[in-house]
């Protein structure tokens, strides 16, 4: 048996393995469950503080919410900026590859940065997503659980 032989078969059970390890439609359905019952959840509350509407406390707590996810995303597009930044720096020394083995291998890890790139803002921006959703939904809780805290 071959050297050749052996990796073929290391290859193909680590794509088996990976193929069975990848996220099941199961898996999708309970995550889309989550998210919908969250939303609902949220839809709710917000219904419920109507009556709380006309309280200044009420819109000021929710503002401060509302700048704080800002913040957040501010932060995040100022990150992206700086990733791409930092890859077009690295695109620049394509220019000082003195073989075509390593312009080619320059260039493959030029891309798989940018999909890095893409794919980070991409999670950060879904984890800020759900964090503003489960925050969201604490505080119209605090809202309506705290009749004292809104006449304040």
């Amino acid at each position: 048996m071959s050297n050749t032989d052996d990796n073929v078969r290391q290859l193909s059970a680590a794509l088996d393995a990976t193929a069975r390890n990848a996220a099941a439609p199961a898996k999708v359905d309970t995550l889309f469950s989550n998210w919908l019952a969250r939303s609902l959840n949220n839809a709710g509350a917000t219904l419920a503080l109507l009556p709380s509407a006309a309280q200044p406390q009420t819109w000021f707590s929710l503002l401060q919410l509302q700048q704080s996810a800002l913040q957040k995303l501010q932060q995040q597009q100022n990150a992206w900026a700086e990733h791409w930044l930092g890859w077009l720096g690295e695109a620049e020394k394509l220019r000082n590859a003195n073989t075509l083995s390593k312009l080619l291998e320059q260039e493959c890890n030029l891309a798989m940065q940018a999909v890095q790139i893409v794919g980070n803002y991409a999670v950060n921006l879904s984890d800020l997503q759900e964090n503003l959703e489960v925050n969201y939904g604490y505080w119209a809780q605090l809202q309506r659980g705290d009749p004292e805290r809104q006449n304040s």
